[in-house]
């Protein structure tokens, strides 16, 4: 049965400034002034993902510079945060998980597609790696279905680990992610679970062919709201400013290189698909860039003059 398609919080006018910014390929431009007619299929849905999560940044910065230090997930308040009001420009911001996520979410309602969203447990990292048992609901991911009766799993948010396409709810099916990482979604039990029948989804990845795969998170087929996820922006915001991380992590898209240093055989043609070139990631203090092989740290610095003069010259961000 299909998802009821729900209206969306963003006007048509809205989604066809959102559908100009985010550059499309050519062959969407008849689509822009009549957003409900975006075509519903496996190509285009890829071609929006992959724009969507190269114009709006995964950044926890509302929690770390803003006087409540919560993040505000309403939708009509994210619209105006990263696409500006009516006659004004996008600021090039992004937002953390929930933020984005949501507003994902109503672009695809907007755009009529059949979604919607539900929770996900993370595990927690040590030394960046996934381990040990799956915790709370903390995350968010979309779900949509195409007329053709395939979900996928659309996460706009998770990071420098997320992936760069929508991946289909077809358990074990591995989609190459950026350079020799590969992701997958497998139908299964988290180690804890006692009711064995109620299997979840499972991210998971692996940095090369030959590497075992690791488990970021879980969610099951099961929808949930705007209230549900109020609660949860409560622990998350609070979580960000604990745990005391600025990050910042926009991947880049074939084409859209100017200004990196990049290094001999990092540089790519531009072509007229949409692919994701590598990723430009600020962690607290430094800046770093990864354009399909190893991470390496291009920009430093030590004070907040500092980082807010790094968010303008790497992420074009103004705090």
């Amino acid at each position: 049965m299909d998802t009821p398609k729900l209206a969306s919080a963003y006007t048509p006018a809205q989604l066809t400034k959102y559908l100009n910014y985010i550059a499309l390929p050519d062959q969407y431009a008849q689509y822009i002034s009549e957003p409900e007619s975006f075509p519903k299929t496996e190509e285009a849905l890829r071609d929006l993902f992959r724009c969507q999560i190269t114009r709006f940044p995964y950044d926890n910065l509302t929690c770390h510079h803003s006087a409540t230090q919560l993040a505000e997930i309403q939708p009509d308040k994210i619209y105006t945060k990263v696409m500006g009001r009516d006659d004004t420009a996008p600021s090039c911001r992004g937002g953390y998980c929930l933020e984005v996520s949501i507003f994902f979410h109503h672009v695809l309602r907007g755009l009529d597609f059949s979604v919607y969203m539900t929770g996900v447990r993370n595990r927690a990292r040590i030394d960046g790696i996934p381990q040990g048992e799956f915790k709370g609901w903390t995350h968010i991911v979309n779900i949509a279905r195409l007329p053709s009766g395939v979900e996928y799993h659309l996460d706009a948010a998770f990071g420098g680990d997320g992936p760069t396409s929508p991946l289909p709810l077809i358990s074990g099916q591995i989609t190459k992610n950026l350079g020799s990482q590969e992701v997958r979604l497998i139908y299964d039990n988290m180690p804890k679970q006692t009711r064995k029948e109620q299997k979840v989804w499972i991210y998971q990845y692996r940095n090369a062919a030959d590497k075992p795969w690791n488990s970021f998170y879980s969610f099951a087929e099961f929808e949930f709201f705007q209230d549900d996820f109020e609660v949860i922006n409560r622990f998350t915001s609070w979580e960000a400013v604990e745990k005391g991380n600025v990050l910042v992590v926009k991947f880049i898209r074939n084409g859209e290189t100017a200004g990196l240093p990049l290094l001999e055989g990092e540089v790519l043609k531009m072509t007229d698909d949409v692919f994701i070139a590598g990723k430009i990631m600020m962690v607290n203090n430094v800046v770093k860039l990864n354009m399909g092989g190893r991470t390496r740290v291009i920009h430093s610095f030590g004070t907040q003059e500092g980082r807010v003069e790094a968010l303008k010259k790497w992420f074009a961000i103004s705090l």
